[in-house]
């Protein structure tokens, strides 16, 4: 018995319109930096994926700041870029690792700030 409301998807329709199919093998995280293969395919693809490579032209982002920039959850470019990345369109590498300072400085730093 249905009492007129109308049932909602469970899938957003930008997640179903794009019909992706998302490799278990790769790995995207919020600071994955995503960038455009050299030989991409890029005709074809759905209007998400379109502006997304719109979007990384410029250069590499993180998929975080892809999100941002397209306004979508964090969790729906993660698996729009997981699924690009497995038809070849876009690759993916960890961003660089952080010079961390000395740990003797921080602490020097730390002593002096107490003694203010």
């Amino acid at each position: 018995m249905t009492s007129g409301r109308q049932r909602r998807r469970v899938v957003p329709d930008y997640m179903a319109a794009a019909r992706l199919t998302v490799p278990e093998n790769i790995s995207v995280e919020r600071t994955t930096l995503v960038y455009i293969a050299p030989d991409a395919a890029t005709n074809g693809l759905d209007p998400p994926g379109s502006y997304l490579l719109a979007l990384l032209r410029d250069g590499p982002l993180s998929v975080y700041e892809c999100a941002a920039h397209l306004g979508l959850p964090y969790c729906v470019v993660r698996l729009l870029v997981a699924g690009l990345v497995g038809g070849g369109t876009l690759l993916t590498r960890d961003p660089p690792a952080a010079d961390l300072p000395d740990i003797e400085i921080l602490e020097l730093v730390l002593s002096g700030l107490r003694a203010l």
